[in-house]
């Protein structure tokens, strides 16, 4: 396949397909993934990935954002460590929906489970 806009060139990808990592050029066009591997052609903007490992597309399956996300809308944590897509409310801690009468138990429930401090929690 020839060269997209942009590319990374000389990185170790992990394509996250379960296969060992390996060296070559990721293609981009479109904002999307174009293609992996041994890429050939010439990109308006090159990156030079060498020595670095390459991971496009993280997907944490299994979070507890659920109250997070309220006052961390970026998620840092995730992002911080290359994920890119996250998945909440599927361990049975979700905090919403919730009744305002219930939000006491809710916040304890975080304190117990997550070991947040309460105020944090409400």
């Amino acid at each position: 396949m020839a060269l997209a806009t942009p590319c990374i060139k000389n990185a170790k990808i992990c394509d996250g397909t379960g296969a060992p990592a390996y060296g070559g050029t990721v293609a981009i066009t479109g904002g999307k993934i174009a293609a992996t591997g041994k890429v050939t052609g010439t990109a308006r903007r090159e990156i030079n990935a060498d020595g670095l490992v390459l991971a496009p597309g993280f997907i944490d399956i299994h979070t507890h954002y659920d109250a997070q996300i309220s006052w961390d809308p970026l998620l840092t944590s995730s992002c911080w460590h290359g994920i890119t897509t996250v998945l909440m409310g599927n361990c049975g801690v979700g905090v919403a929906p919730c009744r305002p009468a219930e939000r006491t138990v809710m916040a304890w429930d975080l304190v117990n489970v997550e070991a947040m401090p309460y105020d944090v929690s409400l």
